[in-house]
């Protein structure tokens, strides 16, 4: 057999598995992104709304109003049930008897971000693990974006791999939200920058990828 017949086996087989890895639904996925940022975003956004109106927390002594001292205590808990239930129903669509057939190409990506973020995590964890409290915070605000900079990387390769190029402006959004997320650092100016992201960089383009 000719290189040049090798070199044409070659590209058909590359092609083939590309257009394996591009089958398949990745609704469970979307659902979740939509449930994460959904919950959290607006969570935030109503709490900026109880800090502009009865004030923004006092350092060392939290909320001042009765409003945001409630959402402080009980709505992280109902936000974090709520993404709990996502998870559960996606690995169950994910693996469970009646699974649906995942993109092969999207699962790569956003599983390769997720598991980017809590090698991140880990890592920050043991860093700082013997370390003064106050640090261990400080580093913890580093996480937002290590986040953000994996959405655009995950959202960038998402929108080459799917032809949806208006992605690329969510994944150069999400590049400005963690540089932005950088420059303001521990300050009360993270809450809209984060509220900002999760609505508009996680919960509109899963919403709208799932409407299409």
């Amino acid at each position: 057999m000719s290189d040049a017949a090798r070199s044409d086996e070659s590209d058909l087989a590359y092609l083939k598995r590309l257009a394996q890895a591009g089958r398949g639904e990745p609704a469970p996925f979307l659902l979740l992104m939509a449930v994460f940022g959904g919950v959290y975003g607006f969570l935030l956004l109503t709490l900026i709304i109880a800090f502009l109106v009865e004030g923004p927390p006092t350092p060392g002594v939290g909320p001042q109003g009765p409003i945001s001292s409630f959402l402080g205590r009980w709505s992280f808990i109902g936000a974090h049930l709520a993404f709990l239930a996502a998870v559960v129903w996606t690995i169950w669509r994910t693996i469970g008897p009646r699974r649906v057939g995942l993109n092969r190409a999207a699962s790569a990506i956003w599983s390769a971000a997720f598991i980017g973020l809590v090698t991140t995590w880990v890592a920050i964890s043991l860093f700082t693990r013997n370390e003064p409290p106050t640090d261990v915070v400080y580093a913890a605000h580093f996480v937002g974006p290590v986040l953000l900079t994996l959405w655009g990387c995950a959202w960038w390769a998402t929108a080459i791999a799917s032809d949806q190029r208006w992605l690329l402006t969510v994944a150069i959004g999400s590049f400005a939200g963690a540089i932005a997320l950088a420059w303001v650092g521990n300050t009360i100016m993270a809450l809209p920058i984060m509220c900002a992201s999760l609505i508009f960089l996680a919960f509109a383009p899963a919403v709208l990828l799932m409407r299409r």
